[in-house]
């Protein structure tokens, strides 16, 4: 199947082929081959939704994948996916899914938390606490085989670039790697500033999650999450956090399989 994950600033494609004749209940989140297709800017306009979706639906026709899944957090892309894909189906709060939930308005939740949940659920795990560090950062909170919910953060290139824009004498720089120390200029305290609070305040962020909740995996996913592996080794007791760059495609096949749809 055609793996499609929308975020707010890009849209990642894969493919996935579950071994033929596996039982979708027994299928292990982590044991899905994901192949990686590439990365697409998001479109900001009708025509480029369109031909995004056209090329999407093209690659899926060369690849031979009968079936597709998408994931998405941006509505306006969704209706030329499920006009252009063969076999769509989309990820919501209305899927059948491998937990219980106990947010308070489910459908106001992104279908990319689902999937992380659902990765984590279909790993064999009743608790689980999944990092997801793109545009925003997000920690959802599997709790007894319950998703109880969770916390959503502006992301660290976000704060980064809003801090650039809004303030009259400064420029929008990146977060990069930098030691615990002060910075003689203003760019480079910017861009060391975003990096340090960033990644030591989702780092505190978990700690504080497990000594609420109780020790469980943690998973870090999304496109900054390299930056917390980087520093991982500079935060005492992190050796045990799992990198997986795949974890929301892997809960989106999980639940397209458990719900159906054909690879």
């Amino acid at each position: 199947m055609l793996l499609v994950d929308v975020g707010n600033s890009s849209v990642t494609v894969a493919a996935c082929r579950p071994p033929r004749g596996a039982d979708p209940a027994a299928v292990d989140a982590r044991d899905l081959a994901v192949e990686p297709l590439g990365a697409h800017p998001l479109p900001a306009d009708p025509d480029g939704r369109r031909r995004l979706a056209d090329a999407l639906a093209s690659r899926q026709a060369d690849l031979g994948l009968r079936g597709a899944a998408v994931a998405s957090v941006v509505p306006a892309l969704d209706a030329a996916l499920r006009e252009a894909l063969e076999g769509v189906w989309q990820a919501d709060h209305r899927a059948a899914l491998p937990f219980a939930v106990a947010v308070s308005d489910p459908a106001s939740v992104g279908a990319d938390r689902y999937c992380n949940v659902a990765a984590a659920a279909g790993s064999g795990w009743s608790s689980a606490l999944v990092v997801d560090a793109g545009t925003a950062t997000t920690f959802d909170v599997l709790t007894d085989g319950v998703f109880v919910g969770g916390l959503i953060a502006p992301g660290i290139r976000l704060a980064a670039e809003t801090l650039g824009g809004r303030a009259a004498r400064l420029s929008p720089v990146a977060p990069e790697p930098s030691p615990a120390r002060p910075a003689p200029d203003t760019v480079g305290a910017m861009a060391a500033g975003a990096y340090l609070t960033g990644v030591h305040g989702i780092a505190g962020t978990i700690d504080a999650l497990l000594a609420a909740g109780g020790e469980r995996p943690v998973v870090l996913t999304g496109g900054l999450a390299p930056l917390l592996t980087d520093e991982r080794g500079e935060l005492p007791g992190r050796a045990s956090w799992r990198h997986d760059p795949h974890w929301t495609l892997r809960g989106l096949a999980l639940l397209a399989l458990r719900n159906g749809i054909v690879s």
